[in-house]
């Protein structure tokens, strides 16, 4: 009796809109009834959509957003990468059909030209869903844009933990470790290895739940010594940083490093590399993933004192697929290229998976399904992360050496 009544209630109010569409009293009503059932009703985003891809059956289109040429002088080729997939994806039939079309859209890097870059993006029919905008601060910049358009969006390495923490974005995915994993990772590793006493080289510690905080809450937790954090960001100059860990040094009995920048080019600190092994002959210097390995091998200091996470296993199961890589150009054997090419074949067998074009189906098999890629299988962890992520912590001159292993005939 109650479901009549609404839909009564629903006719009578559809009615007086389309009689008094002019008047005040039925703006009052569009507005309300708007706001009331916007959550259960299309958005008309949704529904240019739609429209678009079905007159348009041949096609897919998918933004492809970052900062691309930024991260090309960082030596990281994610844009070759990410176009290799989509070739990869297309030769084997598109998804469902439909031949992937990249919209590249390169924001420089600069906060205000992403934002209005965001906002056509969010409004533009034709596209269907959103690679980027890579990082953490873009993605937390943007907050649900997308999603409240009805973009499916993957951020392949956006790894902040302070990213969809109360769930408001139910089409965001990060096909990477979270900041937390990471650092429990690292934990795990110290403590293993027994190493102890550290100080951390931060660039985003300003914020609740950053990288360096994470950090410093999973070695607590391991009852590991962290003495503070040097926080540093873009506009900071290398002797900047290295006096800030020269006055740390003097004043605490300091052993390791551990470098947290996802902002810089490694190679830019061998000077603060040489002049921290000085003072530290039983230290290590720690990068996380944002390096390449080619230019961390120019501190050509002790190479097994610096380490890295290995995001993607340097194994023989993955062999043929990393080959690949290091026959292209400019490829400095990092894995955020890798990252990125899987999150294209990752988002790509869930659509196929999921057998329709229709975004939350496509977001509940992201959630509860095992994707297939060429480098392996995936899940995502329940905070839209990669669920138990297999990383290593190794030395350059392993990494080296298990590289070497790939490339050999």
């Amino acid at each position: 009796m109650k479901k009549k009544y609404v839909w009564l209630f629903l006719l009578l109010l559809a009615a007086a809109i389309a009689v008094g569409s002019r008047t005040e009293v039925a703006g009052f009503l569009r507005r309300n009834f708007a706001a009331t059932f916007s959550e259960v009703l299309p958005s008309e985003p949704t529904k240019l959509r739609a429209r678009y891809l079905k007159k348009h059956p041949q096609e897919l289109n998918i933004a492809v957003f970052g900062p691309w040429d930024y991260y090309a002088r960082q030596g990281f080729i994610l844009d070759k990468a990410v176009q290799l997939a989509i070739d990869e994806v297309n030769a084997a039939g598109g998804i469902l059909g439909r031949r992937v079309n990249p919209v590249w859209v390169d924001n420089g890097n600069y906060s205000a030209i992403a934002q209005e870059q965001a906002e056509k993006l969010a409004a533009d029919p034709s596209i269907f869903a959103v690679l980027g905008p890579v990082t953490s601060g873009r993605v937390l910049q943007f907050n649900s844009l997308f999603g409240d358009a009805g973009l499916p969006e993957v951020a392949p390495l956006a790894q902040s933990e302070r990213i969809n923490r109360d769930r408001t974005n139910a089409l965001l995915f990060m096909p990477i470790a979270s900041d937390l994993a990471e650092s429990r990772a690292l934990a795990a590793w110290a403590e293993r290895e027994k190493r102890n006493n550290f100080l951390i080289l931060n660039d985003d510690s300003r914020f609740p739940m950053s990288y360096g905080s994470c950090v410093e809450q999973s070695f607590y937790e391991k009852d590991l010594l962290v003495y503070g954090r040097v926080l540093f960001d873009q506009s900071s100059k290398k002797n900047y940083i290295r006096d800030q860990v020269l006055q740390y040094l003097d004043y605490f009995p300091v052993q390791n490093i551990i470098y947290l920048s996802k902002t810089g080019d490694a190679s830019d600190y061998a000077d603060l590399a040489d002049r921290v092994f000085t003072w530290l002959p039983e230290g290590t210097l720690y990068f996380n993933e944002f390096t390449t390995l080619d230019r961390l091998l120019k501190i050509r200091l002790d190479r097994n004192r610096v380490f890295v996470p290995a995001a993607i296993p340097l194994n023989e199961a993955n062999r043929a697929e990393l080959r690949k890589f290091l026959k292209m150009e400019n490829y400095e054997r990092d894995f955020l290229s890798l990252i990125a090419y899987r999150s294209v074949h990752i988002f790509a067998d869930a659509i196929r998976q999921a057998g329709t074009l229709e975004p939350g189906r496509i977001a509940e098999t992201m959630r509860t399904g095992v994707m297939q890629t060429p480098l392996g299988e995936f899940r995502f962890s329940a905070d839209g992360f990669e669920a138990d992520p297999p990383l290593e912590i190794l030395s350059l001159e392993e990494l080296e050496k298990r590289w070497r292993a790939i490339a050999a005939e």
